[in-house]
C-alpha cells in the first residue's frame, strides 16, 4: 500500500480522534497483487467532517451525499469513498437497508462476502480479518458470510458472479447452493428494474462479461429477470471502434431481441431514451439488412442510426455486410458536400425546408459517382435551383 496515502490518512484520523480503516476490494486486490485506485475508507465517527479533512490534504474534487452520509473524493488517480461506519436491517428481500452508525465489527458484517470483509486498520497498520477472507483468498473461494444473504439482497448474485470471474476465483459449494435456491425462489422479483439493469450495466463494464453472461444462462438468470427473451451471449468481449462501449455491448446483449420484445421491455425496464433508440435503430437494420445492395441504400439506411447500432451490426453478421459497413464507414460516411446553404442564398432561394431537400440530392449524386469536383457540386446546385425557381419537384 502507498505509505504517503497512510501518512495522510493517519495524520487526519489523530486530528479527529477517530479510527479509520481501509476496508473491502482494495485491501482483496492489494493482496492478489491487483492494481486498484478505488480506496474505500470507513470511520468510527463523522465519515463527511472525516472527508472533508482529507481533502483540504488532497486538494481533489469532493462530493457530499449528507442524506447517506457519505463522501466521494477525486484526486489524482485516486478515487475515496469515505463513510461513517454502519449496521444494516433488511426488513424485507430485495430492497435496501434500514442503517444506523456502529462500529469496524458491525460495519464488516454487513458486506457481502469474506474475501470482501477486510479490514486496514490505519493507526494500527494491521488487517482485521473476521471471517477468514485471507484463507478464501488463498483458495480463491466466493463464500457469503450467512445462509440470508442472497435472500437479503439478490444483486449478490450478480456481484458473485462478477467476482468470481473477474478475480477467477469459484463459488464456495454451500454458497453456490445458497445461490440457486435463491433465484429459484423467485427472490429476483423482489429487487426493483433499475436495481437490476444497474447490475447489468456492471456486468457489461467488465473485461470479460461474455463468461459471466455464460454464467447468468447457466443458472437461467436470465430467465428469471427477461421473461424468456433470449440474450445473446457472443462478442460480448468486443470493443467499439467508436461510440460508446456500454451501450454497444447493450445492443450486443440484447441483439436477438424483436420489436415486440422490445415494446415488452421498455415497459418493463423503463431504459433510457437512447438505449431505447439504439434497440429501436438494431431491430430496423436487421429487418432491412436484406436491401443493402448499394452505397445510396446504405447511406439511407444507417445515416440516422445510432453508432454503437451500426457497430453491433458489424460484429454479428457474415462478411458481405461487413464489407457494407466498412464502406459506409471509410467512404459514405466521410463524404462532404463542399457546398452549403450559402450558396443556395446566393442563387436566390430564401431559406426554407427547400434547402435540405436540395443538398440531400446533391450528396446523393456523390455518392453515385456522378459529382467529383467543387465546380460539379456548384452546377448541380444551380440546376436544382432553377427546377424549384420553376416550381418542379426536385
Amino acid at each position: 500500500m502507498e505509505k504517503d496515502i497512510l501518512l495522510i490518512l493517519r495524520k487526519v484520523s489523530e486530528e479527529m480522534g477517530v479510527k479509520s480503516y481501509i476496508v473491502g476490494g482494495y485491501i482483496r486486490d492489494k493482496i492478489l497483487n491487483l492494481e486498484s485506485n478505488d480506496i474505500d475508507i470507513t470511520v468510527e465517527g463523522d465519515g463527511i467532517r472525516y472527508a472533508l479533512m482529507l481533502n483540504k490534504i488532497l486538494n481533489g474534487k469532493i462530493e457530499i451525499h449528507e442524506k447517506f452520509k457519505t463522501a466521494k473524493i477525486q484526486a489524482d488517480k485516486y478515487t475515496f469513498d469515505v463513510v461513517s461506519a454502519r449496521k444494516e436491517y433488511y426488513t424485507h428481500s430485495g430492497i435496501l437497508p434500514d442503517v444506523e452508525l456502529a462500529d469496524i465489527v458491525e460495519d464488516i458484517k454487513r458486506r457481502d462476502f469474506t474475501i470482501n470483509m477486510l479490514a486496514f486498520d490505519i493507526k494500527e497498520g494491521m488487517i482485521i480479518d473476521l471471517c477468514n477472507g485471507l484463507d478464501d483468498i488463498k483458495n480463491k473461494l466466493i463464500r457469503v458470510v450467512h445462509d440470508k444473504s442472497f435472500n437479503d439482497d439478490p444483486t449478490r448474485i450478480f456481484r458473485a458472479l462478477r467476482y468470481s470471474v473477474r478475480l477467477d476465483f469459484k463459488l464456495e459449494p454451500h454458497t453456490e447452493l445458497l445461490l440457486k435456491q435463491s433465484i429459484a425462489n423467485g427472490d429476483f422479483d423482489n429487487l426493483s428494474t433499475d436495481r437490476i439493469m444497474n447490475e447489468i450495466y456492471l456486468i457489461l463494464s467488465e473485461k470479460n462479461p461474455e463468461t459471466i453472461v455464460k454464467l447468468m444462462k447457466h443458472y437461467r438468470i436470465d430467465e428469471k429477470i427477461f421473461d424468456g427473451i433470449k440474450i445473446n451471449i457472443r462478442n460480448l468481449n468486443t470493443c467499439v471502434r467508436c461510440g460508446d462501449l456500454l451501450l454497444y455491448r447493450f445492443l450486443l446483449f440484447f441483439y436477438n431481441v424483436k420489436k415486440d420484445d422490445l415494446d415488452y421491455l421498455n415497459e418493463k425496464f423503463n431504459f433510457k431514451r437512447q438505449y431505447t433508440k439504439g434497440l429501436s435503430d438494431l431491430i430496423e437494420i436487421k429487418m432491412n439488412l436484406y436491401t443493402l445492395k448499394d452505397d445510396i441504400v446504405a447511406y439511407n439506411l444507417f445515416k440516422d442510426k445510432k453508432i454503437e447500432a451500426i457497430n453491433a451490426i458489424y460484429t454479428m453478421e457474415g462478411e458481405n455486410i461487413k464489407k457494407i459497413v466498412d464502406r459506409y464507414f471509410e467512404v459514405i460516411r466521410s463524404l462532404k458536400l463542399e457546398i452549403n446553404g450559402d450558396d443556395i442564398k446566393e442563387l436566390g432561394l430564401r431559406p426554407s425546408p427547400i434547402y435540405k431537400k436540395i443538398l440531400d440530392n446533391i450528396y446523393y449524386d456523390k455518392i453515385c459517382g456522378k459529382i467529383r469536383s467543387k465546380e460539379d457540386e456548384f452546377e448541380r446546385l444551380k440546376q436544382y435551383v432553377e427546377k424549384v425557381k420553376r416550381g418542379e419537384k426536385i
